[in-house]
């Protein structure tokens, strides 16, 4: 089993914000999605009967890896892990306020970013063929951003808009809003690197805050990012195997 670092005890050590990655179990893993349901709550199973075949191997591996970890940081058994949710999704860890938590999937690959700082965002996209990659820009990309990054600069599958949508979608998710925010609000210029600190040029109500902005590289096929709003200068990356629990702190 997969170990927290020593010094994780009811979170990451302050300064530091660790994210997980988790690859979506094959159609041939039947073993290891029975792993992860047996980490699913009575209510994510429901969710998940009710889902269509194609999204559902991806939720039970999402969730059972934020059950499980979550609880790994806390001290619990997947089972007495408790989360509320914000008005627009976010989860929180009951009985842990300090404890922050952010989930993100999309096919092939989950990440979960936990932190005892500020709070927490993460956001993972696939780089995929886009049918109409100026409509998106519109919606992604501030006029600023677009002049900073042209159409010319793009290559072929928008890579470089991924990155953009990943890192604006990490602050929305730490504000707790996601997808329900206006996306064009939070501005930062990326480039087309896959990985390091991104400057958090604006952000919808946080003129006060303080963003650690980083961006993850998780393979060639993906964009992503994790943002801490008063910490979070650290980041650590690790792996997890669908349906594993690591073992705590010693």
């Amino acid at each position: 089993m997969p170990r927290l670092p020593a010094a994780a005890r009811r979170g990451p050590p302050a300064g530091e914000v660790h994210v997980w990655a988790v690859r979506e179990p094959g159609p041939e893993c039947g073993a290891v999605l029975r792993r992860c349901l047996a980490l699913l709550s009575a209510d994510e199973l429901r969710r998940w009967r009710d889902m269509i075949a194609s999204q559902r191997r991806l939720y039970a591996s999402a969730h059972a890896a934020l059950r499980a970890l979550t609880a790994a940081y806390a001290g619990l058994h997947p089972s007495e892990v408790a989360f509320t949710t914000g008005r627009f999704g976010k989860p929180y860890v009951s009985r842990y306020p300090g404890l922050r938590v952010s989930l993100s999937h999309t096919e092939g690959m989950s990440l979960v970013a936990v932190s005892r700082d500020g709070p927490t965002g993460v956001d993972v996209e696939r780089i995929r063929p886009l049918g109409d990659a100026s409509a998106l820009r519109g919606q992604v990309l501030s006029e600023e951003e677009s002049l900073a990054w042209p159409i010319a600069r793009e290559d072929p599958l928008n890579s470089g808009l991924f990155t953009h949508w990943a890192c604006k979608e990490a602050v929305l998710k730490a504000l707790g809003s996601g997808l329900a925010g206006d996306v064009t609000a939070v501005r930062v210029h990326p480039g087309a690197r896959r990985a390091g600190p991104v400057e958090v040029r604006a952000a919808p109500g946080s003129a006060a805050r303080s963003w650690n902005l980083e961006l993850i590289d998780v393979g060639s096929r993906f964009r992503a990012a994790v943002a801490v709003a008063g910490g979070g200068a650290t980041v650590r990356v690790f792996t997890l195997e669908p349906g594993s629990r690591p073992v705590g702190p010693v």
